[in-house]
């Protein structure tokens, strides 16, 4: 039976004529177990849990979120790594998403006492028209406040008109004992008619980090939760995200830092080109609760805008319970300079080459921190 779900609500929501608070997604089907293929190295253990552990870590999305995920009782397939092993060589996970087909996939990622892991996610899928899910936000149509002086037409009705005919949930819990180290990479190409909902929730042990790249380079809706629990003493979360968005492309992203432990550190950096008719909502939320004294944590985001038809919203949120504490965030938004178009024009590239070469540069930036080369080949191949 489809159902309604309202995710990525704001922590402290702001005014709702503004449509910011929370994002909404009708029709959404009942899910299978998605495929899901590995490369496991030695020493790291697979196992498939019922996950009681890992499901007490929130994600990013919310309730509904778990709510959905539950209708399909299935096990969490674990990666685990001993404690005080430190293993170079990353675990991939390539989920191979059919058109038709709605699935879920729920992961769990546990480092131990002063280890390290990496795990690679690969997320594509075939483009086939099937299912139809409407979506909307804040059960309205959306609009922005950040949007290039355009007709009063400009991407009209895009959320009633969009037609979701492809449906993937995937759920990511992690959890990283005292000094551990887990580096998360996540590469979203999916065909351009699919939803997809990815969650992700962290808790970090003392002295542990958390370090995740996020690239979204296809799909039609793409919906993205990540909650980090930073409650132990020097625990640090890095988050670096890119986007490459165009035609009418959606991007709903809602990442939250929470700061309960002293001394904790989080950064968040997104960085992304919007073309075409795309669209995209960034909620990014620092929140420092009563004891995180001496904590620090920043955002950043730097959107470029390649057309007058997109529509891009930026919602840089700092909570604050603690005195003890230093928090920034910031955002740069435009289109490119002229005077460095009229420069390489002048250089005999045209402004189709120039716009392309800008936007490889915004996720060539993002991917830079990306240590596999296998991955590395993988988004060049998907930028063409």
């Amino acid at each position: 039976m489809d159902r309604d779900m309202t995710i990525n609500r704001l922590p402290a929501p702001t005014w709702n004529w503004l449509h910011v608070n929370e994002a909404g997604i009708k029709g959404v089907p009942a899910l299978q177990a998605g495929k899901l293929e590995d490369e496991t190295p030695e020493v790291i253990q697979k196992q498939e849990v019922s996950g009681a552990e890992l499901s007490r870590i929130p994600g990013g999305m919310g309730a509904d979120m778990d709510q959905l995920l539950s209708q399909n009782p299935m096990d969490f397939s674990v990666w685990t790594i001993a404690a005080g092993l430190k293993e170079r060589k990353p675990v991939r996970l390539h989920f191979a998403y059919e058109a038709g087909a709605p699935a879920q996939n729920l992961i769990g990622i546990c480092a131990d006492e002063d280890s390290e892991i990496t795990v690679i996610m690969d997320f594509s899928g075939a483009s086939m028209a099937s299912d139809h899910i409407k979506t909307d936000n804040d059960e309205n149509d959306c609009i922005s406040e950040e949007k290039a002086p355009v007709g009063d037409n400009a991407v009209s009705d895009q959320s009633e008109s969009r037609k979701l005919h492809s449906f993937a949930a995937v759920q990511t819990k992690i959890s990283a004992k005292k000094g551990a180290k887990v580096h998360l990479v996540q590469i979203q190409h999916l065909p351009e008619d699919f939803t997809f909902l990815n969650d992700v929730g962290t808790d970090c042990g003392e002295a542990a980090s958390i370090e995740t790249i996020q690239v979204v380079l296809g799909g039609g809706d793409t919906y993205m939760g990540m909650r980090t629990e930073l409650g132990a003493k020097k625990s640090s979360l890095e988050s670096r995200t890119g986007y490459l968005l165009d035609n009418k492309e959606k991007l709903d992203m809602n990442y939250v830092a929470s700061h309960t432990g002293e001394k904790t550190v989080s950064r968040m950096d997104v960085s992304g080109v919007l073309r075409g008719e795309s669209q995209k909502l960034f909620r990014g939320t620092i929140d420092f609760r009563n004891g995180s004294v001496g904590a620090k944590g920043d955002e950043k985001e730097d959107v470029l805008l390649f057309s007058d038809h997109v529509i891009n919203r930026t919602v840089p949120l700092i909570l604050c319970e603690e005195e003890d504490v230093e928090g920034n965030h910031g955002a740069t938004i435009g289109k490119l300079d002229e005077a460095l178009l009229f420069y390489l024009s002048s250089r005999g590239i045209s402004e189709e080459e120039i716009y392309e070469m800008m936007a490889r540069a915004r996720i060539d930036a993002v991917c830079n921190g990306i240590a596999d080369e296998k991955t590395q080949e993988l988004v060049q191949e998907c930028l063409g």
